[in-house]
């Protein structure tokens, strides 16, 4: 048996580079700064934890006013779920490629920086819940510090064997999993193809489809 361990954010989903963009101004304009986060710091920073947004953002400030800033993104969010709702959909091919992998009797993971039930709820929202029973979605939660993906998939790797594990997402810290777990690493992008510096991967890709070669 195989296993395909996937993030979330950029990969399954698109659209929550929007809505970060979004929510980050917003709060940026009630905390009465002048800064402004545009398209291409969006996509620039796309994959940071949110407080590290703020800090390049806003470097002249602690640790803790960038923490209090996440905090006030949080609080919007779950607020205005609509902003989010209005701006994530399932991204292209992804349900074709979850159910083909389901079908093929393989096994599969995601792996996320969001909060679990955040995380629940925006697979909800685009629809791919149904792919990942429970034991099979970890949200860990790294905004807070409170986990990080290598530690969610070593747990999850302890006292099982795959035949091989195929690594498909969107940032350095994603092809970093190798490390822990050994397998083949997809570095994807929606087109066109953005690497980013200093990642190791195996494959560059801009369609989820290629995925389905490890079948």
């Amino acid at each position: 048996m195989k296993l395909f361990v996937w993030d979330f954010h950029g990969v399954l989903e698109k659209g929550n580079d929007l809505a970060v963009l979004d929510i980050t101004n917003k709060v940026l304009e009630q905390a009465g700064y002048s800064e402004r986060l545009n398209e291409d710091s969006a996509v620039e920073y796309y994959g940071l934890k949110w407080y590290e947004y703020f800090e390049r953002l806003l470097p002249r400030l602690s640790s803790e006013e960038c923490e209090a800033l996440q905090a006030a993104c949080f609080k919007l969010c779950e607020n205005n779920i609509d902003m989010l709702a209005a701006r994530i959909k399932v991204n292209d091919f992804a349900i074709e490629v979850l159910g083909k992998i389901e079908a093929s009797k393989n096994e599969m993971i995601l792996l996320s920086n969001t909060r679990q039930p955040d995380l629940l709820w925006f697979m909800d929202v685009i629809g791919i819940k149904k792919y990942f029973p429970t034991g099979k979605v970890f949200g860990v939660n790294a905004h807070e510090r409170h986990g990080e993906k290598e530690d969610a998939l070593r747990d999850y790797l302890d006292g099982k064997t795959f035949e091989k594990i195929i690594i498909i997402g969107d940032s350095v810290s994603d092809m970093d999993l190798k490390h822990v777990a050994g397998g083949i690493t997809y570095y994807y992008s929606r087109p066109p193809l953005r690497p980013m510096s200093k990642t190791e991967a195996d494959y560059f890709i801009t369609d989820l489809r290629e995925i389905l070669k490890q079948l």
